[in-house]
């Protein structure tokens, strides 16, 4: 008779358990049904309705056996599973799910891989309820510390652009010539953070924000060159992640932080064009599109009655 174990159904519930928290947040949510080496399943926010293609790989611990005595939870594996996870070059983070109270925790693996490896264990992660809750509303928490993870990988390597060349005069307004190291990096981490699909918008927005506060005025200092050639590459996606952060910081009446947000996006190249175009082949919502029309507005200094009553004609299909 063919036999099915109680073990396979109870593995089912914390991917179900996941999937379902994903759905909820409009987050692809990918099983891994093959070659299950260390992640089971991949997940990607979306902005608006666009997939980002920013993966975040997940491991899922699920049973009984993961919770202790005291009602903390475990996550446990082995020295081969945490090398695998420090070598990944996506964020990998670990989900454990207890079936009885349908309650999930999480933790960020890639950040504890490397100190775990270091100091030869211990494999085991303790967590609790009350500071690594999984929920619908604590996701997007465990999607922005997977992207800082992304961020920071990026920088243990220097671009060639932050690096002084033997062969180039030194000059005093130069990048290079900051005081410390963590100086660049929190340049180049804030300008990443602005720049992100994967955060949420109102930490997008707060970088905006404070990126346009600290915008260089010189034309010849190395930050101005690499964020104007940063800005030149930006793809529709992030463009429409922009439109979504000002969005909120409206949403928030903090028309202060929209406006510099604003200050920022007039370095990209042809905004107005793309911005319409955005309205015209994206299909978002139409408080959506307001913003949008309301930041070609601001940044031509031109009203656009026009693309007010496309999207009232929009409105009324």
């Amino acid at each position: 008779m063919t036999r099915v174990t109680s073990e396979s159904h109870i593995g089912e519930l914390g991917s179900a358990f996941l999937q379902y928290l994903c759905s909820k947040q409009e987050v692809i949510y990918r099983p891994v049904r093959i070659f299950d080496v260390g992640i089971d399943a991949f997940i990607e926010p979306q902005v608006g309705n666009i997939a980002t293609g920013a993966m975040i790989g997940v491991q899922i611990k699920t049973g009984k056996s993961f919770k202790t005595s005291s009602g903390r939870y475990s996550f446990k594996s082995d020295k081969a599973h945490f090398e695998y996870w420090s070598r990944c070059t996506l964020p990998i983070i670990g989900v454990v799910y207890d079936p009885e109270d349908e309650k999930g925790v999480w933790v960020n693996l890639s950040d504890i891989a490397k100190d775990r490896l270091t100091n030869k264990g211990p494999w085991v992660i303790n967590l609790s309820v009350q500071e690594h809750l999984l929920d619908s509303d604590s996701l997007q928490n465990l999607i922005d510390s997977a992207e800082l993870t992304r961020i920071k990988k990026d920088f243990i390597k220097f671009s060639y652009l932050t690096m002084p060349q033997s062969n180039q005069k030194k000059e005093k307004d130069s990048f290079q010539n900051l005081s410390t190291i963590s100086s660049h990096t929190a340049w180049d981490e804030l300008l990443d953070t602005f720049l992100s699909l994967l955060y949420d918008d109102r930490i997008v927005a707060d970088a905006g924000y404070r990126l346009s506060l600290y915008f260089p005025k010189e034309k010849s200092d190395f930050r101005y060159k690499y964020i104007i050639k940063r800005l030149s590459l930006l793809n529709d996606v992030q463009l429409i992640k922009m439109i979504f952060s000002v969005k909120v910081a409206l949403d928030d009446c903090c028309e202060h932080v929209a406006e510099h947000i604003c200050n920022i996006m007039r370095y990209i190249p042809d905004i107005c064009l793309r911005l319409e175009s955005i309205i015209f082949n994206n299909n978002l919502s139409n408080d959506v599109n307001a913003v949008a029309i309301q930041l070609i507005e601001s940044l031509s200094e031109y009203e656009r009655q026009d693309l007010w009553d496309m999207i009232s004609n929009k409105r009324l299909l």
